[in-house]
């Protein structure tokens, strides 16, 4: 499913293996150019695990520190190497601790958007992240008229994949997708708290796209709360089992709120400033 290639987008994030929250705004000028805005929020649970399992492996004994100008100019680093880091900002409220890192592209068209493995091999659960062949690639171009066109591409990605049960051999059922209830607990339990927000915001006026999710001047490509997408055990089993983006999308129609572009390639126009 393409809603884990926007997933990585949130990288720096993704070590937590969930109990975090990631928005990722990507703005984007007439001369596709723009700014990279993540926010990133970890739970007090995750960041002790996170630090417990740093220290252990430490060589110097220094403490981690996910949230410092470094971690933001690595991040930087892995998007291209013309990306530059504009602000760093620590966030600390009542959820968590996490940062707030503003970054700079002066070519969108140079932007490298590389999947990353998450902690979901821990419960089986393969959605495609760590398969080759994953970039997100943009496209941007000037049209005869003035008028500024970007295309977002994903490779080709599966479905859900977990360790599945199928009827019995000789009793002439259909394989059947089935998730083993401590399987899937295990996966509330790790998720839980999770939420991925990434959205596209271009600058001055929004034309036309091809995404059915937006709300002014933002093109909304990812809004995922995982605990919305777990809460019914017989909707993900059947989102799980989609073998096909229509399937996949008529199953998440029944999960409130969640907003995922299964498209191939999205499309924003847009008359800039």
């Amino acid at each position: 499913m393409r809603i884990w290639r926007y997933i990585s987008i949130a990288a720096a994030a993704l070590m937590a293996g969930g109990c975090f929250q990631s928005n990722t705004l990507i703005r984007i000028n007439a001369d596709g150019s723009g700014t990279i805005e993540q926010t990133t929020l970890i739970t007090e649970a995750a960041l002790r695990q996170l630090r417990q399992f740093a220290a252990a492996g430490s060589e110097n004994g220094k403490p981690l520190d996910l949230f410092s100008t470094d971690q933001a100019r690595q991040m930087a680093a892995s998007l291209g190497s013309d990306i530059t880091v504009v602000s760093s900002t620590r966030i600390k409220n009542a959820d968590g601790e996490g940062s707030k890192a503003i970054l700079a592209f002066p070519d969108i068209n140079r932007l490298q958007l590389k999947k990353q493995s998450a902690a979901s091999d821990s419960v089986g659960l393969d959605p495609g992240i760590g398969s080759a062949a994953s970039d997100v690639r943009f496209s941007f171009s000037r049209q005869p008229d003035g008028r500024s066109l970007l295309r977002i591409t994903t490779p080709a990605a599966q479905m859900f994949r977990m360790p599945q049960a199928t009827a019995p051999a000789g009793s002439g059922g259909a394989p059947q997708t089935r998730i083993a209830p401590e399987q899937l607990a295990m996966m509330k339990q790790i998720f839980a708290g999770m939420r991925v927000y990434v959205a596209v915001e271009p600058a001055g006026q929004l034309l036309n796209t091809s995404s059915p999710f937006v709300d002014g001047q933002r093109v909304t490509l990812v809004d995922l709360s995982f605990d919305q997408l777990l809460a019914n055990d017989a909707v993900f089993s059947r989102l799980q089992g989609a073998r096909s983006a229509d399937e996949a999308k008529a199953a998440m129609k029944a999960i409130p709120g969640l907003k995922v572009n299964l498209d191939p390639e999205i499309t924003i126009e847009f008359a800039g400033r």
